[in-house]
């Protein structure tokens, strides 16, 4: 703080020594000719003409020169100064040499006339100060405008306005801001704690909600020329929290508004879905009721039929008729195969519960399905055998289907690794094949009934396979890659212990 005022002191001195050395070069030129005189230069006469050259004395001009320095640097006060000790420079010529009749009227003359162009020169340069500092603080107001604009949030703007603001002080270099809202704190670069300073609560809806505080490490009265910047500086600050305040709470409700349109989208989406599945189980089960039953009784007929051809051609061993009928029996068994489907799908009865071993139900249900010749089936099951408590014949029929759609997606060759294992509570089945895969975009509708990418059947039996998990309390998911394969896997309540 000493260093700053010896500063101060320093160079306010300063400014005193230059106006010395002026007013001291002044003097020795005024008085040049009488020096002249005295030494005996024969320029005497030519220097002393200029004192009264055409009635003007060109030496007093040279005064001006200390009376505007001291009006620029130190203002009107040591400007009137300077004018009084320069007129008494002058006035010992004027008495005891000028030739002029009233000895006092051109020292007086030249006093005032001093006096005012000091005078003048002071306040034009105050003015030119108040100028520049008006349009330093225009320009802050503008730049503070302008973080608002490109911060979008209250914390970007409040600190990047907490480093304009020195700018548009007297001595930026000495000036910190310190700005205070809701428990957060914005301090300006270097920001230095100082008792000299000036608040400003910042007002947001009549509510005051913090303040501004500009400090400056010396002690200096610019702050209390510049008062009313604080003020403006808060309000402009009040204004522009308050607009990204509001453009933030918009800014969350139309995001909220989104996820309440996306919400609402989707739950439509759904609704609808079920909608469409419902009128599809509905175009199901009256195809089921009323085609079913009159479609098994012309394939049994069709089935006796070929087995009763069949034992006519075999003595007479026409291969040729025997092989057409054998292709016949064939597809009367895949149509059976629809028909059954399509009963089972409308008419799937409630579980009957048991406990059994999972393992022995996945190789039971191996079983119920004919593999192909070139098609190796790898089953690496838990050793702990987990029992669950399930309908076995659903869970079975469930676990024969998705190993016949395996076979199926391996067309005749390939690799269906089965494992099983505990997790979370749960037992799980995974059966693995390395198919066809499943496309991506119909992984979602594998699950839905009456759709099927095959050239045979009628797209329900995995839809039967999911009705039929989830009536014992199970779930299924699907993980498939194009050309790659397909993983299947059936989680199922587990029980242990004496539970078992």
């Amino acid at each position: 703080m000493w260093r700053k005022f010896n500063g101060k002191r320093l160079r306010g001195n300063l400014y005193l020594w230059h106006i010395a050395l002026i007013m001291v070069f002044c003097a020795i030129v005024y008085y040049l000719p009488v020096i002249a005189g005295a030494l005996g230069w024969s320029a005497h006469n030519a220097l002393a003409a200029f004192h009264n050259f055409y009635g003007i004395d060109l030496y007093v001009i040279m005064f001006f020169a200390p009376v505007v320095y001291a009006a620029y640097v130190l203002g009107t006060k040591w400007a009137l100064i300077v004018a009084f000790i320069s007129t008494l420079v002058i006035l010992p010529y004027a008495i005891l040499i000028d030739t002029y009749p009233n000895v006092f009227f051109k020292p007086a003359a030249f006093a005032i006339i001093l006096s005012a162009v000091g005078a003048v020169v002071a306040m034009l340069q105050k003015s030119d100060e108040q100028r520049y500092r008006s349009m330093k603080e225009l320009e802050c107001l503008y730049d503070i405008g302008k973080a608002a604009e490109e911060s979008d949030s209250v914390e970007k703007f409040l600190s990047s306005v907490s480093g304009l603001i020195p700018q548009a002080m007297e001595r930026p270099r000495v000036t910190g801001v310190r700005i205070m809202l809701r428990d957060r704190v914005f301090l300006s670069p270097d920001f230095t704690e100082s008792p000299r300073k000036v608040s400003e609560d910042i007002v947001v809806g009549g509510e005051a909600i913090g303040s501004l505080e500009i400090c400056s490490a010396r002690n200096s009265n610019y702050l209390e020329e510049q008062n009313h910047l604080p003020k403006t500086l808060a309000e402009r600050i009040g204004g522009a929290v308050r607009e990204l305040e509001l453009e933030q709470s918009l800014k969350a409700y139309y995001e909220q508004l989104e996820e309440m349109v996306e919400k609402r989208t989707r739950d439509l989406e759904q609704v609808q879905e079920k909608l469409i599945r419902s009128e599809r189980l509905a175009a199901v089960g009256e195809l089921a009721s009323g085609v079913g039953h009159e479609l098994r009784n012309p394939l049994n007929v069709i089935r006796n039929c070929v087995y009763l051809l069949k034992m006519k051609l075999s003595e007479e061993k026409d291969e040729e008729a025997l092989s057409t009928l054998q292709i016949m029996d064939k597809q009367v068994d895949i149509s059976n195969r629809i028909v059954t489907d399509l009963l089972d799908f409308t008419r799937i009865k409630a579980p009957s519960m048991t406990t059994v071993d999972l393992n022995g139900l996945v190789r039971e249900s191996l079983s119920w399905v004919t593999v192909p010749e070139n098609a190796r089936v790898h089953a690496d099951l838990d050793s702990s055998s987990p029992r669950v408590r399930v309908d076995s014949e659903q869970v079975g029929r469930a676990f024969a289907n998705i190993i016949s759609n395996a076979a199926q997606a391996m067309n005749g060759k390939g690799e269906l690794n089965i494992s099983s294992g505990i997790e979370d509570g749960s037992v799980w089945v995974k059966f693995a094949d390395n198919g066809c895969g499943i496309p991506e975009e119909n992984l979602e509708k594998i699950f839905e009934p009456l759709f099927t990418t095959k050239a045979k059947g009628i797209g329900l039996g995995l839809a039967i396979t999911k009705r039929l998990v989830e009536q014992n309390n199970g779930t299924i998911t699907v993980d498939s890659k194009v050309k790659q394969g397909t993983t299947f896997t059936v989680s199922l309540p587990y029980k242990k212990g004496k539970e078992a």
